[in-house]
């Protein structure tokens, strides 16, 4: 019995030509994924951060509804409670700014990664 999905990769694959194995493919392929992501930039950013605030805004909503109704402590549901009041929004500004995050990331774990670098 054959897959269905595999026929579909077969046709999208059949529309593009092999490619050329040479001694500049990687370059290539990076060239070719950085143009796609400058038009990707260009166009549609606005519409897509709101797309993807109103899909973090949905994960919460669904987050908060489970947390409220699970029969918990104490203790650990202000523990989940913490932890989702700081992780919905950490990663809410991860995806809106991926290399201020990236900024912040590596000046707060920076005094980690050198003491880590210093204990061997």
């Amino acid at each position: 019995m054959e897959d269905p999905a595999e026929e579909l990769i077969r046709r999208a694959l059949a529309r593009r030509p092999p490619p050329s194995l040479g001694p500049t493919f990687a370059d290539d392929v990076l060239r070719t994924v950085a143009v796609a992501e400058r038009a990707l930039q260009r166009g549609g950013s606005r519409a897509r951060r709101r797309l993807a605030a109103a899909i973090w805004l949905l994960a919460a909503a669904a987050s908060v509804a489970v947390l409220a109704n699970l029969p918990w402590s104490g203790t650990s549901r202000a523990l989940a409670w913490l932890f989702g009041l700081v992780l919905v929004p950490v990663a809410y500004s991860a995806t809106l700014w991926p290399r201020r995050f990236l900024g912040v990331l590596a000046l707060c774990g920076g005094s980690v990664l050198r003491e880590r670098g210093t204990a061997r």
